[in-house]
């Protein structure tokens, strides 16, 4: 049965309005809807609630609210000296790789001028500890020596306070934080390890789930936080980004009802949060927007994707802050990669890409190199390849032996560390063998696709929607399958499935090749998994337009 289309906004309107009405039997306290902590802190017994707050908020990575809860805390009890802590800790964001020191640090000397002073005003030994910790994480020195520094800290606290869920939480994601570009398998599966350690004690502990998510964020490792993933929302519903992280998990194992389901609540969660505080567009969570049309993408919704796209050209026109603007060209090119209308009104969304790194001139370059290759136009595509080029040597130029920027924390708008130098490379790569493939030259269209693939084979993980737009392995595959190989193109499409599982454009590549090789059975397999995708997506579709009835 084929389900009529609705603006996706509809659904999200409908969401917002759910989000906003507790549920029956949900009337408890904004703390109890956000996980549960136990730490004994010394302050004003009417501080302490808004302090506990603001810990849980800041554990689901909700951090302008934590500062909020924070501040509260400690205008109720001005010596309150873990309120300042707090508040310092919402400056990190090190999952992110952004930090804003400076602001820490100001917070830090409202407490007290001095470290010294700062240190008298606690009240017990572990919250002298804890302020230690933020003088250790916002020290002299470059950012990636202060968290590795932190880190080393926090083991201390770990096995000084072995029963302490908050130490050992905040341990876990120093950890994660500590690792200066991409994924340390090792680091990971330590702070997993130690997330585990508080959920058998705590299951409902934000930061705890949170972590072991972020620890496992990969398809090799997703299913060990399945049941985290599953768990958060529900114990963080009053967190937009509690809502989202589910997904991290869902994508890696390829999960897209899923996927859409808990961007769907994020993102009209965030944007309840928005008109109840009367805060700009730059509140909505464009992260679960984009993970949202993503996930629409792979379920073969496009027209609710190509909505999802309208509006976030409309929300960057009416504030074009770099976030609304780095996320519409990753959008732009999730969109045109997966529906491949190169020749739509889409292909042509303009982006303003001013004080963006090179991860995002790199996405722009690719998408108008592969409208080039459509057009048959070679030398628009070498003037795309040179300039990409050009961009990523200026770019690897100022990165250290770390492979971190050697000016600035880095991040999405930050200075290019090398995994978006690298990836930007792969890009450029997939274009170079496009050109050769146009300039009929098979022989140096593979040698480049093929190097674009072994490149992608020893980069880190990227979770969610993919930074290299169009995937090495698929577009290689695809390739090959033009040059009547469906024996290596099955495996090239094994190899993009393997790291994006149940992508639907990798698994209709190894139908193609199945078929061209007379495989029945395994081109049956195939078939029925995404016939289960479209199955699950009507039947998400049909239940959402069922309730806004």
């Amino acid at each position: 049965m084929k389900i009529p289309n609705q603006l996706a906004f509809v659904l999200v309107a409908f969401l917002s309005i759910q989000c906003s009405n507790p549920k029956p039997g949900e009337e408890q306290s904004g703390a109890s809807r956000l996980g549960e902590i136990h730490l004994e802190v010394t302050g004003a017994e009417e501080a302490k609630p808004f302090f506990e707050k603001g810990l849980l908020l800041l554990h689901s990575f909700e951090y302008e609210d934590a500062r909020a809860e924070f501040r509260k805390a400690r205008e109720l009890d001005p010596d309150f000296a873990l309120a300042y802590w707090g508040e310092a800790m919402t400056h990190n964001h090190g999952l992110w790789k952004r930090q804003d020191a400076a602001a820490a640090r100001a917070v830090l000397a409202e407490l007290a001028p001095a470290p010294e002073a700062r240190q008298a005003k606690a009240g017990t030994q572990l919250e002298k500890d804890f302020l230690q910790a933020v003088e250790v994480l916002y020290g002299d020195g470059e950012k990636v020596e202060r968290d590795k520094a932190y880190a080393a800290f926090m083991l201390g606290l770990y096995e000084k306070y072995p029963n302490n869920h908050e130490v050992a939480a905040f341990y876990a994601l120093s950890l994660l934080g500590a690792v200066p570009v991409g994924r340390d398998e090792e680091a990971y599966e330590k702070g997993a390890a130690i997330a585990e350690g508080i959920l058998r004690e705590n299951p409902n502990h934000p930061g705890a789930l949170h972590y072991l998510i972020h620890s496992y964020d990969d398809p090799g490792h997703a299913h060990l936080a399945k049941q985290a993933a599953d768990n958060y929302a529900e114990v963080a519903p009053d967190a937009a980004h509690a809502l989202h992280m589910p997904s991290h998990i869902y994508v890696a194992l390829g999960m897209w009802h899923e996927v859409v389901a808990s961007n769907e609540a994020s993102y009209a969660a965030s944007v309840t949060r928005m008109e109840r505080n009367k805060l700009d567009n730059d509140a909505r969570s464009y992260h679960a927007f984009h993970w949202l049309l993503y996930g629409y993408l792979q379920q073969g919704r496009h027209e609710d994707a190509r909505h999802i796209l309208e509006q976030m050209v409309q929300y960057t026109g009416e504030l074009p802050s770099k976030s609304a603007r780095s996320y519409l060209i990753r959008m732009k090119g999730n969109y045109l990669v997966e529906t491949k209308t190169w020749d739509s009104p889409a292909a042509d969304i303009e982006v303003g890409l001013q004080e963006l790194n090179l991860s995002f001139h790199a996405i722009d370059h690719f998408l108008e190199g592969m409208k080039a290759y459509r057009r048959k136009d070679a030398s628009k595509m070498k003037a795309l390849i040179d300039e990409m080029a050009f961009a990523r040597q200026q770019a690897s130029m100022s990165v250290t032996s770390e492979g971190v920027p050697m000016c600035g924390a880095g991040g999405g708008y930050g200075e290019a560390n090398q995994l978006d130098i690298d990836q930007a490379y792969i890009q450029e790569l997939e274009l170079k063998g496009l050109l050769a493939n146009l300039e009929g030259k098979p022989e140096q269209a593979e040698r480049w696709l093929r190097q674009a693939t072994d490149l992608e084979d020893n980069v880190s993980y990227s979770y969610g929607p993919p930074e290299v737009v169009k995937p090495s392995y698929e577009l290689y595959g695809e390739w090959l399958l033009g040059q009547e190989r469906p024996e290596d193109a099955l495996q090239q499409f094994d190899r993009a499935l393997k790291r994006g599982p149940k992508r639907v454009q990798a698994l209709n590549g190894k139908l193609d090749a199945a078929r061209a090789l007379g495989r029945e059975q395994a081109a049956g397999e195939v078939q029925r998994t995404l016939d289960e995708i479209k199955d699950k997506a009507a039947e998400q579709q049909q239940t959402q337009l069922s309730q806004l009835q």
